[in-house]
C-alpha cells in the first residue's frame, strides 16, 4: 500500500511539474507579447511626437515655416540687426473674405486655392527672407535688410499685384484680394512680440482702407485701436444708446415739391469721443454681434418719429433706413421687423430698407431669399449706392428691387463728365426697364439738378435742399426752405 501511494505521489508530481512548466510557458508568451505590444506603442507615440513636431515646425497644408520657426527666425534677425545697425520689416497680410469659400464651397476648395497662394508669395520672396502661414488666410513676413520705406512699400504692392490674376481651383476661377501692415525694426518694435503687433495693428487700417492697400505701423494706430476698444465695450451697455440721435435727410420729388422720403441717419454723441458716425460703430457692433439690438433700437424709434409726424399732418413721405449684410443674416431679422412695425402702426409699404451695392456681390443666395421675404412683408428695396460697384446685371433678375438710388459720386460730375451722365442715364434707363423708381443721392447745386431732371429723375437728396435734421427740428420755415431747393 506504502509503495502505491508513492508511486501515485510520483505521478501527482510530474503532473504537477508539467503543469508549471505549461504555465511559466504561458506566462512567457503572455510577457513577450506585452513587451512587444509595449514596443509598438513606444513606436507610435514616437511616430507622433515626430508628426506633431513637424507640423509645429511645418505648416503641414502649404509646407511654409510654421509659427515657431518664423518667430525663431525673427529672434535672430533681430539680435543680427541690432549688433549690425541693420532695419528690416515685419509685413503681416490677410485675404479678404477667404472665410467665405470655406464657409460656401468647403474647406478642400479652400485648402487648394491657399497652396496657390502660398505659392506665389513665396515666389515673391528672396532666399534670405521668410514667410509663414499663421493661420486662416493670414501669412507673415520678414523681408532682411529693408533700408527705405519706399522698398518696403515696393515689396508690399509686389506682393498685392501676385495675387491679382484669378485663381483657378475644381474648374471654377476665384478673384481674391488682400491687405497688408508693415511694421519696421527699429522705429516700431524692437522685439518680436511688439513687431508682430505693430503689423497687425498697420493691417487693420490698411482694411479700412478698402481691397489691395498696404499700411505703414503709426504710433496713432495705439489710439485708434484704444478708442476701438473703448468704444466696443460703451456698445455693449444698453445705457449708451441714451447717446444716440438719429437725423433725417429728405428726398424731395422736384416736380411735385413734396417730400418723397425721409433718410434715417444714425449717430453716436459718445462722452469722450465726440461725434461717432454709424459707419464706425455698426462694423464695431457687427464684430461684436450685437448689430440686430442696435438696429431694433433705431427701427423702433425712427417708426415712433414717422408715427408722431402722421399725428401732427406731416406726411414724410416713405421713411428709408440702410440694412447692412450681417442684419439679413440673423435668425429672427424679419419677425422682429413684423413685431416693431405692429407695435407702431406703420404701414410695412411707407418703408424703405436700403442694400448697398457691394453687399449683393456676396452670398446672392441668402440675400436674394431674405429679400423677398421683405417684399412679402410688403416693404420695399432700394440698392443704394448703386453705380459705384460691380453688381452683375444678371442679379438684378432674382432681386425684388423696387428703388436704385445713383450713387453721389456719379452726380458729383454729372453737369461737367459726359462720361457720369452717360452713366446715370444708364441707369435710369434700366430702373425704367425693370418697373423701378431712380433717386439721385448728393445733389449740391442747380446744375446738378437740371442735368437729372433732363434724364428722367426727379427725385433727389442733397445739401441743395437739406442736410440731415433732428425729427422734432421739421418745421414750416424748414420746409419752405426745402421747396426752395427744387
Amino acid at each position: 500500500m506504502p509503495e502505491l501511494f508513492s508511486i501515485l505521489v510520483l505521478i501527482a508530481s510530474g503532473f504537477y511539474i508539467i503543469y508549471c512548466g505549461m504555465r511559466t510557458k504561458r506566462l512567457r508568451q503572455q510577457l513577450q507579447t506585452e513587451i512587444d505590444k509595449s514596443h509598438d506603442l513606444q513606436k507610435t507615440t514616437e511616430k507622433m511626437e515626430a508628426e506633431f513636431s513637424s507640423q509645429v515646425l511645418t505648416d503641414a497644408l502649404t509646407g511654409l515655416p510654421g509659427r515657431k520657426i518664423f518667430e525663431d527666425h525673427l529672434s535672430l534677425i533681430i539680435s543680427q540687426s541690432m549688433r549690425y545697425q541693420l532695419t528690416f520689416s515685419v509685413m503681416s497680410l490677410d485675404l479678404h473674405g477667404f472665410k467665405m469659400i470655406n464657409d460656401t464651397l468647403g474647406y478642400d476648395m479652400g485648402d487648394a486655392i491657399l497652396r496657390q497662394v502660398a505659392l506665389r508669395l513665396k515666389n515673391c520672396i528672396r532666399q534670405v527672407d521668410t514667410l509663414s502661414r499663421f493661420s486662416g488666410g493670414e501669412f507673415v513676413f520678414i523681408f532682411s535688410q529693408i533700408n527705405k520705406a519706399e522698398t518696403a512699400a515696393y515689396i508690399a504692392k509686389r506682393l498685392l499685384n501676385a495675387l491679382v490674376e484669378p485663381f483657378v481651383a475644381d474648374e471654377q476661377t476665384f478673384y481674391l484680394a488682400a491687405s497688408i501692415g508693415i511694421a519696421i525694426f527699429p522705429m516700431d518694435g524692437r522685439d518680436g512680440k511688439t513687431l508682430l503687433k505693430n503689423a497687425d495693428l498697420a493691417l487693420g487700417q490698411a482694411k479700412l482702407q478698402g481691397r489691395n492697400t498696404w499700411q505703414f505701423y503709426q504710433q496713432e494706430m495705439h489710439t485708434s485701436s484704444r478708442r476701438e476698444l473703448i468704444l466696443s465695450g460703451s456698445l455693449h451697455d444698453e445705457t449708451s444708446y441714451r447717446q444716440f440721435n438719429i437725423l433725417y435727410q429728405p428726398y424731395v420729388n422736384v416736380d411735385s415739391r413734396k417730400l418723397a422720403c425721409m433718410e434715417a441717419i444714425l449717430e453716436w454723441r459718445h462722452p469722450d469721443f465726440g461725434l461717432v458716425t454709424f459707419e464706425e460703430f455698426s462694423q464695431l457692433a457687427e464684430k461684436n454681434n450685437n448689430i440686430m439690438a442696435i438696429y431694433e433700437w433705431l427701427l423702433r424709434n425712427a417708426c415712433q418719429d414717422e408715427a408722431k409726424w402722421r399725428q401732427r399732418g406731416f406726411h414724410a413721405g416713405m421713411l428709408s433706413i440702410r440694412v447692412s449684410l450681417k442684419l439679413l443674416e440673423h435668425t429672427h431679422f424679419i419677425q422682429k421687423i413684423s413685431s416693431i412695425l405692429h407695435e407702431t402702426g406703420v404701414d410695412p409699404s411707407h418703408l424703405i430698407f436700403e442694400i448697398t451695392e457691394s453687399s449683393l456681390l456676396t452670398k446672392i443666395d441668402l440675400v436674394e431669399k431674405m429679400l423677398h421675404m421683405l417684399k412679402h412683408l410688403g416693404v420695399q428695396i432700394a440698392i443704394n449706392n448703386f453705380g459705384a460697384g460691380h453688381l452683375p446685371l444678371q442679379h438684378l433678375r432674382r432681386l425684388p428691387i423696387n428703388i436704385f438710388k445713383i450713387d453721389r459720386s456719379l452726380v458729383y460730375d454729372i453737369d461737367t463728365n459726359p462720361e457720369s451722365e452717360a452713366i446715370v442715364k444708364m441707369i435710369i434707363a434700366l430702373a425704367t426697364s425693370l418697373q423701378s423708381q431712380v433717386m439721385a443721392e448728393g445733389v449740391m447745386n442747380a446744375s446738378q439738378k437740371q442735368v437729372l431732371l433732363s434724364l428722367g429723375c426727379v427725385t433727389m437728396q442733397g445739401p441743395l435742399f437739406s442736410g440731415p435734421v433732428l425729427a422734432g427740428d421739421f418745421n414750416e420755415k424748414l420746409l419752405q426752405t426745402i421747396g426752395e431747393g427744387t
